[in-house]
Parts: structure tokens; sequence; C-alpha cells
């Protein structure tokens, strides 16, 4: 089981492969989708939500994985309220309270999760507006790229490919 260094190294790195693959398409389509977002915006959305995804499963228990995440997610929170992004900061607190409703390694380690838990990403902009769809689904599959590398560091995707402390 990798600690929260492996856990950010890990998705540090396949979310870099990701954005990466990302810059090779045409990002000012995803860009003009989101309205007001440029090239380097959209990127380090994705850098940011990968490693914010790649700590969630261990955000359950009270660990350094658990100071990282809420010392971004907080802050980012109250920025979106400053904004005027009130929706926005509601959906990202729900998302960031789910891990306490069970327990450690439990239903945030399963494998299902990484599809699921990251959908208000995808769904909620989309039901706003529909033209946001392709900008909302490559920070999607950012989410499941860093939460799938928590899960292969911890074994549970490939148990050959485990990481120890």
């Amino acid at each position: 089981v990798a600690n929260y260094k492996g856990h950010i190294a890990g998705g540090l790195v396949l979310t870099a492969v990701y954005a990466a693959a990302v810059s090779f398409t045409s990002i000012e389509r995803f860009a003009e989708a989101a309205g007001v977002l440029r090239d380097w915006q959209v990127l380090g959305a994705v850098m940011v939500i990968g490693i914010l995804f790649s700590l969630f499963p261990d955000v359950d228990t009270n660990s350094k994985a658990q100071d990282i995440f809420f010392g971004i997610v907080f802050p980012l929170n109250i920025l979106l309220l400053w904004q005027g992004m009130i929706q926005a900061a509601a959906y990202l607190g729900l998302i960031a309270m789910l891990p306490i409703i069970g327990h450690h390694r439990g239903w945030t380690h399963k494998k299902w999760a990484m599809f699921v838990i990251p959908l208000p990403i995808l769904v909620v902009p989309y039901l706003y507006n529909d033209q946001i769809l392709p900008v909302s689904l490559v920070y999607y599959v950012a989410a499941v790229v860093g939460y799938s590398s928590h899960l292969l560091l911890d074994g549970l995707l490939w148990r050959k490919f485990r990481i120890k402390n």
C-alpha cells in the first residue's frame, strides 16, 4: 500500500500522461465549450483534479493525504464562493465529504467507485449547459485517471503491481 507521497507521485505521473494526450487533441474545442478557459487553465485543472482524486480514497482517515486533500479543497471552495460559483462550491463540498460515510478501504477502494464518484463532474455541468460536455468529459477522465492511480498503487487494479511503504 502506497503512502500519500506514493499516491501523489502516481497521480502526478498518470495524470501528466493523460494531460499530454489531451494536449495533442484540439484543446481549443474544449476551451470554447468552457467559455473563458485557456489551454493552460484546462491542463492545470486536469492536473489538480488528477492529484486530488489520487488522494481521495484515503481522505476517510486522519492522515497526511487528508491534510493535503482538504488543504487544496478548502481554499478552492472559498475561491469558488468568492467568485459567486455557489453551486460548484456546493458540489465540491459534497464530493469532498463522501469518504466519511464509510470505513477505510471500504467502498472508496472499490473499482466501481473510481467511475461513480467523479460522475458529478460530468453530469452536473451538463444539466445546466449541454455545450460544456467536452470540457466536463476531459475533467471526468482526469478524475478517473487520478483515482485509478490510487487503486493501482494499492494493488487493487492489478495485484502484481503494488507499492509497499
